[in-house]
């Protein structure tokens, strides 16, 4: 989620800042005695590292003004929980965005350090990313008995492999209690938040070496990347992990004809979005048993963010709404059709990791030129735009972000809504979220 902020104070008489997850899981971890090799907190791999004594945050330039006044800021969680302080701030660099300080817990104490699970005794760490395969247990039956086992399950947020981390440490427990109950084992949720391979290597290694102890690798990658593969199909799973924890994951991810999906349609106002949608969405309910919600822009915007502007942060709340209503259809195995401008990168990769959470995630650029959407200008919304009447108008004076990670490019001005609709059904076919002709229905 953005950056937000408030002028109330708290206790401490310093402004108010709810950063994005990362940033709050880096502040725990820094809390539990870690040293973070990150450039700024939730950032990435860096050749120096924060410790308690020297945190840099970036924050809000206006936030920044304020912070530095009031020599310091307190970090919440996003339900507004005061999570740590950061005093004795000073500016970094000439940007304005970046201060630096000494992180304090709030409340004090409220954070075990990671050090006092060894209570002196030697240790072997293992970084579940993953839950835990009879290969990998096989090998973690073969470390010497001499060191106690400390699993650490990351708690913030999914793993690169999108499983919620609840579920990850549900099945983890399970294999332990199952298949190394003859052995001191620890599970421990740890505020890992994954980033990239280079970053996320770093960060486990700074885990494991703040508990004391040497890390064990993982080495059922190559069945892991086969039980996910199998997870897309509707066929019998191999049996490379405990029956239970095959059973939680099928849970977690039925095939792809029952799980659920959004399908996000960005584009420029005019492109074509609303058109094929609802296209979609009828071909839907007619072609398959599968339950659909459209989600269109104009509708959202006056039923679910009436209150919203036009500005930077009114649209990307506005994208991100929209994803979180989205991904609660995917929850419960629904098709959600989407048709929102979606003008920002970042709005659209956000509404990504909200869906991908608890199911698949399709983003579709109706590419369709400025110009040809300039003509279909039936609303007279460009000519407004360009007259100055409508401040922040995309493509007009407000950018937009052409998607460089689309999974699908339909051009309504070089196709017909249905040769556009056919190019989308059948990429939905092709990847089993909807039946192909050939299917029989149930």
């Amino acid at each position: 989620m953005p950056a937000e902020t408030t002028e109330s104070k708290t206790g401490h008489d310093r402004p108010l800042f709810i950063p994005a997850d990362a940033v709050i899981a880096d502040l725990k971890l820094l809390l539990r005695g870690v040293v973070l090799p990150v450039d700024v907190l939730g950032g990435h791999r860096s050749a120096s590292a924060l410790t308690p004594a020297s945190v840099r945050i970036e924050v809000p330039p206006g936030l920044a003004a304020l912070a530095l006044a009031a020599a310091g800021l307190v970090v919440a969680d996003e339900e507004g929980k005061p999570v740590a302080a950061v005093v004795d701030a000073v500016p970094v660099g000439d940007r304005g965005t970046v201060i630096e300080g000494r992180v304090e817990a709030v409340p004090p104490d409220r954070w075990q350090p990671l050090d006092s699970v060894a209570d002196g005794r030697p240790l072997s760490v293992v970084i579940a990313s993953r839950p835990l395969l009879t290969g990998d247990l096989d090998r973690l039956r073969a470390v010497p008995r001499d060191r106690d086992l400390v699993v650490v399950v990351p708690s913030a947020g999914s793993s690169p492999d999108r499983l919620p981390p609840a579920l990850l440490e549900q099945v983890v427990r399970a294999s332990v209690a199952d298949q190394l109950s003859d052995r001191r084992v620890e599970v421990l949720p740890v505020e890992i938040a994954w980033r990239d391979t280079a970053t996320d290597r770093v960060l486990t290694e700074a885990v494991s070496d703040a508990l004391g102890g040497s890390q064990e690798p993982l080495t059922a990658s190559d069945d892991w990347a086969g039980l996910l593969a199998a997870l897309d199909g509707d066929g019998e799973l191999p049996s490379v992990a405990d029956p239970r924890v095959l059973a939680e994951l099928r849970r977690w991810r039925p095939p792809r004809n029952r799980r659920g999906v959004v399908v996000l349609l960005s584009g420029l106002s005019g492109s074509g979005k609303s058109t094929l949608g609802r296209a979609l969405a009828a071909h839907v309910l007619h072609a398959s048993d599968r339950t659909v919600s459209l989600l269109d822009g104009d509708l959202v915007r006056r039923l679910l963010s009436s209150g919203l502007g036009f500005d930077h942060a009114s649209r990307d709340l506005n994208v991100r709404r929209i994803g979180f209503v989205a991904a609660e259809v995917a929850r419960h195995g629904g098709v959600a059709i989407c048709a929102p401008i979606a003008p920002y990168a970042e709005s659209r990769a956000a509404v990504r990791r909200m869906v991908e959470e608890v199911g698949d995630f399709v983003l579709v650029h109706v590419s369709t030129p400025l110009a040809v959407c300039e003509q279909r200008d039936v609303k007279g919304l460009y000519a407004r735009a360009r007259a100055g009447v409508i401040e922040q108008f995309t493509g007009v004076s407000d950018p937009y972000e052409e998607p460089t990670d689309a999974d699908l490019t339909v051009d309504t001005s070089l196709l017909t809504v249905d040769e556009a609709l056919g190019r989308l059904v059948e990429h939905l076919e092709q990847h089993g979220w909807l039946p192909s002709p050939s299917d029989s229905r149930p």
